[in-house]
């Protein structure tokens, strides 16, 4: 199992939102005050998730969610349940990182063009 930590969240989340400014993000970071929340940078941030951590957030861990800690807590703990689940042969992974990175990539795009629309 490798370790997810707070500092790798915030990392990822700083690189997929470059209009984030670097480094300034901790874990007390309110995300809703600190991004240009609107659907899109929602949808971006559950992809991001999804992709990275292959786990699903839903809208009710985003309605109780206010800081980065709020959300990695809730990533983290899918992580670990998913994982017990895959170690017990209970669940398997759905993507290869690979694949999930090229998704991901492909979503992005596709989130790009319609904007210049």
């Amino acid at each position: 199992m490798k370790a997810i930590t707070i500092e790798d969240f915030i990392q990822k989340i700083e690189a997929e939102f470059p209009d984030l400014p670097q480094g300034q993000l901790t874990p007390e970071t309110n995300f809703r005050d600190s991004m240009d929340w609107d659907s899109v940078n929602a949808l971006m941030f559950v992809v991001l998730v999804n992709i990275e951590y292959d786990v699903t957030l839903v809208a009710d861990e985003f309605i109780n969610a206010n800081t980065i800690q709020d959300v990695f807590d809730v990533v983290k703990g899918k992580v670990e349940e998913k994982e017990a689940a895959i170690a017990k042969g209970e669940a398997k992974p759905d993507l290869t990182e690979e694949e999930s990175r090229a998704a991901f990539g492909a979503m992005k795009e596709e989130v790009a063009k319609k904007e210049k629309e």
